[in-house]
């Protein structure tokens, strides 16, 4: 398995982090991805202030774990 690693910014405390891309998408239970677009986003916690947050591949900064724009997908296993 291959890992994949790149900055992330925290929205809320701006701590910049390293976040690892684990490829979960090979075996989803849960995909999230945004509306407009069907881009899909990954999951990631703040190891300063634990947030829960978004990530996108092209933007340094996450995005809101509870921001309208981004829908679950969910699959059967």
């Amino acid at each position: 398995m291959a890992y994949r690693y790149r900055e992330v910014k925290c929205l809320w405390c701006n701590h910049i982090f390293m976040w690892r891309n684990d490829g979960r998408k090979s075996h989803p239970t849960s995909e999230y991805r945004i509306k407009e677009t069907g881009e899909s986003v990954e999951t990631a916690k703040c190891p300063k202030c634990d947030a829960d947050m978004f990530v996108m591949e092209h933007i340094l900064e996450g995005i809101d774990a509870n921001d309208d724009r981004i829908e679950s997908m969910s699959y059967e296993c």
